[in-house]
């Protein structure tokens, strides 16, 4: 019942005097995840957007997801989430925000990679993912087919140990463009695009239902969708 009852409670509310919601001066307190890679990306300029047309709204910001997520969002512990993969469960909302390019990340200096990939080489190298079991994992939704699974020799906490690994061994690890190509350079790695169709990863902006109503709720998604898509 919990989210029919928040929802007649914000409806009284939203219609009581005084009840629009002002960003200039609210000091109201909003929570996001964040998670990662995004974080790396979408970050800052959602912390700066936020600050200049609402100077005095603390945004809090978590770049971490766990298998608490669903009940922090039904009691709005944590209020948005922005992530690769969205909620099953009914009772939430998803909004495709974009879609990332997707590409093999690869040691420059790879003996056997060149400037494309096949299927067939892909399952014959040993792979690198953030871990499976992680609540979230950026990688898991690769790794669902028996034959992929048993590529993964390494699993690491997030993607950035990910390349980190990659450009130390000849793995090769399945991750967005913007981000191996951020880390060309520093981490000696490269880009080599993905075969077939699944090559996109979309990134949603998910909230709990039970908070549709709220003035301020619609504020913020309108505002985390204008920021959060990389310009």
């Amino acid at each position: 019942l919990f989210g029919p009852v928040r929802q007649a409670l914000q409806l009284v509310q939203n219609e009581l005097p005084g009840s629009e919601f002002e960003p200039l001066t609210s000091t109201r307190a909003f929570s996001l995840s964040l998670c990662s890679p995004l974080d790396l990306r979408l970050g800052a300029g959602i912390i700066n957007h936020v600050k200049q047309i609402a100077p005095q709204l603390n945004l809090q910001i978590k770049s971490y997801i766990n298998n608490n997520i669903e009940h922090q969002l039904r009691y709005q512990d944590v209020e948005f989430v922005i992530g690769y993969s969205r909620f099953e469960s009914a009772e939430f909302r998803s909004l495709a925000m974009f879609d990332d390019e997707l590409v093999l990340a690869v040691a420059q200096a790879h003996p056997r990679i060149g400037e494309e990939v096949t299927p067939e080489h892909m399952l014959a190298e040993q792979h690198a993912a953030v871990s499976l079991e992680s609540f979230g994992s950026f990688s898991k939704p690769f790794y669902l087919d028996e034959p992929m699974l048993r590529a993964v020799t390494q699993q690491c906490t997030d993607l950035y140990s990910v390349l980190n690994m990659v450009s130390q061994t000849e793995m090769v690890a399945i991750a967005p463009a913007w981000l191996v190509r951020q880390q060309t350079e520093a981490l000696k790695i490269k880009a080599v695009p993905l075969c077939g169709n699944d090559n996109k990863a979309t990134c949603y902006l998910s909230w709990h239902e039970s908070s549709e109503r709220d003035k301020g709720h619609q504020w913020m998604k309108s505002v985390l969708i204008e920021a959060g898509n990389p310009k």
